[in-house]
């Protein structure tokens, strides 16, 4: 508890140059508390804490619009809008819906129903937040996206980009310009500081489902005949009922945030039972059993086999479906999220096993990076477009467990083990890792990959 910081935090690594300043993820924040909750509870309660500490309230004197938002970095020192002089701090966009998956688990390690009473309107805040801001056709389904913020739009409200042709770059606004753009297809590549925020949004920074794709592999997969417009990223402006601008969000719902907002309605019915509001249970049960039919109508694709975003077309279509889903823009491990989070059907759940565990897609030396080998803005070096994070792979190993996989997801963690270059050493347990070759990536020391490999002993190598 320092400066800014109301309560004690956990820090991503204290040895990685760029995370210094005592900085705290939400997304971060919840897989931390999430292992802490059993060997120490009273540190995963305040790392929470920290963060629900500096969530929107009502009579936010610069964005009362975002009431029950959570930003997605906060720090010793707030920006200067909030009075600081601190340049790490970020309200551009929060992260996924985990937060009540981690608060739960602090209650059942210690049975303090106090704790929810705390936790429970914030978590149920937040909820709201993601489907009165994020929420852009009103399906109940949220996107990822962007706050209204000065990097993201102007005083106006219209949307900053810049357009890049050769040497030369135009800085435009207004999203009507940039689909104009778009339309014309005259640009070599598009600047959007509110994609960029979309992407940190999912926890996933650079992932390809999102449009990210170098030049050479863009070229690559136009020369094999596929479409450019198969990775142009379309926007909507989301307001209020006063027409405000509230923010963006990315026309395209996302498989995970819907997975982790089944998770984050179910887990909120749960705690109203327990808390003894039966209206709350009532209305977050409704919505989880409603996200859970539209992923398996919507999200899943049987001519390959996995899940995946879909695109946010004019008009739904038959099924009631905003899209269809994004295919061409390859296989990562949002495709695994329903497992995990318990939304899948069990024939749609072996179809994605039978994919992660395809050494042609996922089953490489180190199992169950952030994009398929098939993926065609596949890297092995790429740092959400290959790479194995320890979270995403617990995520995987978590969802084949619960649908029948519990050996194979045994045998995987094993692999992973003995493949990740240092783990059975004195190497320092790091960020993420090189799929094809085990080799150390990232930060050193990291703090959720440490989390997630505890959760993983638990859950993987203790007698069940």
């Amino acid at each position: 508890m320092a400066g800014a910081m109301k309560f004690d935090s956990v820090t991503p690594s204290v040895t990685g140059r760029w995370f210094s300043g005592n900085q705290t993820w939400p997304w971060d924040t919840w897989k931390q508390a999430y292992a802490m909750a059993h060997f120490n509870p009273d540190v995963a309660k305040d790392n929470i804490r920290a963060v629900f500490a500096w969530q929107i309230p009502t009579d936010d004197p610069l964005r009362p619009w975002d009431a029950g938002f959570v930003p997605d970095l906060i720090a010793y020192n707030t920006n200067p809008e909030r009075g600081g002089d601190g340049s790490n701090w970020n309200e551009r966009n929060t992260k996924p819906s985990l937060a009540a998956w981690s608060v739960m688990e602090v209650y059942k390690a210690t049975g303090d129903k106090a704790w929810l009473e705390e936790m429970y309107p914030h978590l149920a805040a937040y909820h709201d937040w993601w489907l009165r801001n994020r929420d852009h056709n009103r399906n109940g389904v949220p996107e990822y996206g962007a706050t209204r913020d000065k990097a993201h739009n102007t005083a106006k409200g219209e949307m900053i980009f810049t357009v890049k042709r050769g040497s030369k770059e135009q800085k435009m606004v207004g999203l009507e310009n940039y689909n104009q753009v778009l339309r014309s297809g005259k640009y070599d590549s598009i600047d959007i500081p509110a994609q960029v925020a979309a992407s940190w949004e999912s926890g996933r920074d650079d992932a390809a489902v999102f449009g990210f794709i170098d030049p050479d592999q863009l070229q690559r997969y136009l020369d094999k005949g596929g479409k450019r417009e198969d990775w142009q990223v379309l926007f909507a402006e989301n307001r209020d009922s006063s027409g405000r601008l509230v923010g963006f969000s990315l026309l395209q719902e996302s498989v995970d945030q819907a997975s982790y907002m089944y998770s984050d309605s179910s887990y909120l019915a749960e705690m109203a039972k327990i808390l003894g509001k039966p209206q709350d249970e009532q209305r977050f049960s409704q919505h989880a059993k409603k996200l859970a039919s539209y992923i398996n109508t919507c999200m899943f694709d049987d001519a390959t086999g996995f899940y995946y975003d879909i695109r946010i077309e004019d008009k739904p279509l038959a099924n009631g479906c905003a899209g269809k889903p994004i295919v061409a823009r390859g296989k990562g491990p949002e495709g695994w999220s329903p497992l995990f989070n318990g939304a899948a059907t069990q024939s749609h759940a072996d179809a994605v096993v039978k994919v992660m565990e395809d050494p042609k897609e996922f089953n490489t030396y180190v199992p169950l990076g952030t994009a398929a080998l098939t993926n065609p803005a596949f890297g092995a070096d790429i740092y959400w477009r290959g790479r194995v994070w320890v979270d995403q792979f617990y995520f995987g190993l978590k969802g084949m467990e619960r649908y029948g996989y519990r050996a194979d997801a045994v045998e995987m963690a094993n692999r992973f083990f003995a493949h990740a270059n240092g783990l059975m050493s004195d190497g320092p347990i790091r960020e993420n890792y090189n799929p094809l070759n085990g080799a150390q990536q990232g930060a050193p020391n990291f703090s959720w990959s440490a989390a997630h490999l505890y959760m993983l002993y638990n859950d993987f190598f203790t007698q069940k």
